[in-house]
């Protein structure tokens, strides 16, 4: 099984990400292992057939100490928290989440189907984990192994059957379909609560949406966040950017123009993540984001928002717009981005980028950079089959060993200190003209730096071998000195004023990547 497999990382742990409640003091990169709460308990009741394991405080030790050993700063516990029935219903009748199903599973069955963990009841450990008592448990065994612990929070909606759907003085903390509008069963519940959606896409039908123009919703929702932060280090806020005051005011406008809602004068997130960094110092905050408002949300007070564009931008592989984004980005911004190359969102890997060379050396781009690693369970396994977020289960498939050793690799080089702190420079390619040759357009290359530790990461993001010359501007002094390439594990010995001049000459075979440390 997966969490087994991870027990052949080395390199030990490193030192934890230190606290902060500013993200001007977040270090310079970590590692998120993303994890589905339930279809793990599931993979771990089936590989321990043995152990009563009833809840997240009956994991099981070395599953954990697993975890812990691939040199993971944080784990994000997916989809926690108690969900209703009306949502679970419609998910093992309608047509085509149906047949999605049994097309991810050849043996599926009805009990598979767990309903979406984004339409929440309330904010309580689901009974199937263990509750809160459960969840507070786990916390301290993570914390144990040097890991902290992630939850998620869904600000744009709740389900449709949540606790606050039958009191009628909370009515109004949900989008209400105008009086003499016609009544849409795609929009709209029976009862006149809007379903929950983004501006670009059709409603979801098991969730009420959420009106963020009302004061009082504001209070009772920065109430849930506080009790989410509880049991927790740190939340991953999904859609994030549709509580912004326009977002949320252009996607509602009919609604709450004809229900007499204005705009706040003040945006919902910065009052909020004030509150509960308050109460709970050192809460990080990590925003599912799109459309180009993840600095937005940094102004805010989010640490952390999701780098979409450059998953898009290594999907493409046109290297020009690769590397354009990537110089032109500053440290400051990719410290809080966070980088992946799979989520529960996103398609597997080895799957959505055509194998596991190029997906493997997306991952190194992604997770050599400055920011926070996102990475999800059967990632460093290279599984291909995606897990749908309402089922229990995937479809079991091979390890790839390849694919399993490489990511022990680049773990153990992740777990050096100079990518958890360390200051960034973009290296661009010595020119043809200059004498470079005329291959370093196939490649991104990079520094990261601190007083006692230096590397140079080269990456071919392409299809075919790539030789090129990178100038290493911070050697100081004369005579050799050694260069220690991390991936391999070879050492060469180089004149430093060469280095400084002529440039380090690489050869990178196709999707290969090189770590030197100088």
């Amino acid at each position: 099984m997966v969490f087994k497999r991870l027990l052949s990382f080395g390199g030990g742990r490193k030192p934890s990400m230190a606290t902060s409640t500013t993200p001007a003091n977040m270090q310079s990169g970590f590692s998120l292992y993303e994890v589905s709460a339930r279809a793990w308990l599931y993979e771990i009741r089936n590989h321990y057939p043995n152990l009563s394991v009833k809840t997240l405080a009956d994991i099981p030790d070395d599953v954990l100490d697993s975890i812990a050993s691939g040199n993971v700063d944080m784990l994000w516990l997916q989809g926690v928290w108690k969900l209703g029935t009306v949502g679970l219903e419609m998910d093992r009748v309608e047509h085509s989440r149906v047949s999605a199903y049994k097309n991810a599973l050849h043996d599926f069955c009805n009990e598979d189907v767990i309903g979406s963990p984004y339409a929440i009841v309330e904010y309580v450990v689901s009974d199937e984990l263990g509750g809160n008592s459960a969840m507070r448990k786990f916390r301290e065994r993570c914390a144990k192994r040097g890991m902290r612990l992630m939850l998620d929070f869904v600000p744009n909606h709740m389900a449709v059957d949540c606790t606050w759907a039958t009191d009628p003085k909370k009515k109004n903390y949900f989008i209400q379909k105008p009086q003499n509008a016609a009544h849409d069963p795609h929009a709209y519940l029976p009862d006149g609560r809007a379903h929950g959606k983004d501006p670009y896409c059709g409603a979801w039908p098991d969730t009420a949406q959420l009106n963020y123009f009302n004061p009082e919703l504001r209070t009772a929702q920065i109430a849930n966040l506080l009790d989410v932060a509880s049991l927790c280090d740190g939340m991953r806020v999904d859609m994030a950017m549709l509580l912004l005051n326009k977002v949320h005011g252009d996607t509602w406008r009919s609604e709450l123009d004809a229900t007499g809602w204005k705009s706040p004068s003040d945006e919902f997130w910065p009052t909020a993540i004030e509150q509960v960094r308050r109460a709970y110092p050192g809460t990080i905050f990590m925003a599912e984001v799109y459309w180009g408002l993840d600095e937005e949300l940094v102004r805010h007070g989010f640490d952390l928002t999701y780098d979409k564009m450059l998953y898009d931008l290594l999907e493409s592989g046109h290297m020009d717009n690769l590397r354009g984004y990537i110089s032109h980005k500053s440290q400051q911004f990719l410290r809080h981005s966070v980088h992946f190359v799979e989520n529960h969102d996103e398609p597997r890997a080895v799957a959505h980028f055509g194998g596991s060379m190029r997906a493997n050396a997306a991952a190194a781009i992604s997770f050599l950079l400055p920011g926070c690693r996102l990475m999800f369970h059967g990632q460093w396994q290279g599984f291909s089959k995606r897990l749908d977020v309402h089922l229990r289960r995937s479809a079991i498939e091979p390890v790839d060993s390849g694919t399993e050793r490489y990511y022990a690799k680049l773990m153990t080089v992740l777990s050096q200190a100079v990518f958890h702190r360390g200051d960034y420079a973009f290296v661009y390619a010595v020119s043809p003209h200059e004498g470079g040759g005329d291959e370093g357009w196939r490649t991104v290359a990079w520094r990261l730096f601190i007083p006692d530790q230096r590397v140079f990461v080269v990456v071919n993001y392409t299809d075919g071998h790539a030789s090129a010359h990178f100038r290493l501007a911070d050697v100081e002094g004369e005579g050799s000195i050694e260069l220690r390439e991390y991936m391999s594990g070879q050492k060469y010995i180089r004149d430093r004023v060469e280095l400084r001049t002529k440039g380090l000459h690489v050869v990178v075979r196709p999707w290969g990547v090189q770590v030197f440390e100088y």
